[in-house]
């Protein structure tokens, strides 16, 4: 039989769509706007008001990413608990013909 643990595979997966939610929730446009408009007209103004957007996509790429790694986790867990009912059945069968 197979020895792989599917609900571990199915908490990650979980645990990972929760992670990857609190990343989208983030939004680094308040706080970069707030530094930009408190130094106007200064190096660190101008920079801080062009970061918010490549920030932001940032965070929604990085958690596309673990939603994606939450997908296969869970793709696994089934792809395992189907192999091992395969498996089971067949040996069941072959059992039987002895």
């Amino acid at each position: 039989m197979l020895e792989v643990d599917s609900e571990s595979l199915r908490a990650l997966s979980s645990s990972l769509i929760e992670t990857a939610d609190a990343v989208a929730a983030l939004d680094p446009s308040p706080p970069v706007e707030t530094g930009a408009a408190a130094m106007p007209n200064s190096a660190f103004g101008a920079a801080a008001a062009a970061s918010a957007e490549p920030i932001l996509a940032a965070y929604r790429a990085t958690a596309e990413r673990i939603r994606a790694m939450a997908d296969a986790a869970l793709a696994s867990a089934h792809s395992y608990d189907e192999a091992e009912a395969a498996f089971r059945d067949q040996l069941i069968e072959y059992q039987g013909g002895l």
